[in-house]
């Protein structure tokens, strides 16, 4: 099954060749939730954040934590001149070697549904993460792999985001885009560039989204904690690869 993506707004396209710079010179961009959420019509984002309600509990976690719960899938995402197409990915396990905590390990997610995986806000997102990876590159053929992600913290408890601490995640490009954010302190971004100082920036407006070049900068995120009973934090994660030649 697949969907044909409509394209940016000309604002957007705009935008994003300064996006592109700012990647390529620093390693990351910043985007404001404010410069995101126009790429989505009236009432998708509403719509899109329920399917973090009923995200399974992450049961990989090395230390045995209830904090993480979370969904996973993969996407083929080809960039034509008339539009971008997504295509649902089969469902697999996930590896990441580079990062010691988890080398070795085929980690099972719970798999993230064809609904969700080609929702018009989904493929809104995509189609802007690969569209700025495609910028950066002239890249049109990409997989992508989808992480629904939801942090807990219950009061006296901590969340941890990355509980691999500062690391590397092994692909090209990275997008995370915050779908939610409530009763909840902490979650703060580090962004270390391999050239130049860390960056610290906290994302806490809906669809405040950071954009890294994996290869140039490492990145971890602070524990998140409860302001009252129960903290949430939702992010999506778009892991962004070339197909074939176009590394």
């Amino acid at each position: 099954m697949g969907a044909v993506g409509v394209a940016a707004s000309d604002f957007m396209e705009d935008r994003m060749k300064g996006l592109a710079e700012e990647t390529v010179r620093d390693g990351f961009a910043v985007l404001p939730g404010a410069q995101v959420r126009p790429l989505l019509a009236q009432g998708e984002l509403t719509e899109f954040a329920r399917f973090w309600t009923d995200l399974p509990l992450d049961t990989t976690l090395h230390d045995g934590g209830r904090y993480r719960q979370r969904r996973y899938g993969r996407l083929r995402v080809e960039i034509r001149d008339d539009g971008t197409e997504f295509e649902v990915l089969p469902h697999t396990t996930f590896r990441q070697d580079g990062i010691p905590l988890w080398k070795g390990a085929d980690r099972s997610f719970a798999p993230a549904g064809e609904d969700a995986l080609l929702h018009p806000a989904m493929t809104a997102l995509v189609g802007f993460d690969t569209g700025l990876a495609h910028t950066i590159t002239g890249g049109r053929s990409w997989e992508v792999g989808i992480h629904q992600i939801r942090m807990i913290a219950h009061a006296g408890e901590e969340g941890l985001p990355t509980p691999e601490g500062r690391h590397r995640d092994g692909h090209c490009y990275i997008g995370m885009h915050l779908i939610r954010r409530e009763g909840c302190v902490g979650g703060e971004s580090t962004v270390h560039p391999d050239r130049g100082e860390a960056v610290r920036l906290t994302l806490t407006e809906q669809m405040d989204s950071l954009f890294v070049d994996d290869r140039l900068v490492t990145h971890e995120v602070s524990p998140t904690r409860a302001v009252g009973e129960r903290a949430v934090r939702d992010m999506l994660l778009v892991d962004i690869n070339p197909i074939g030649s176009d590394a």
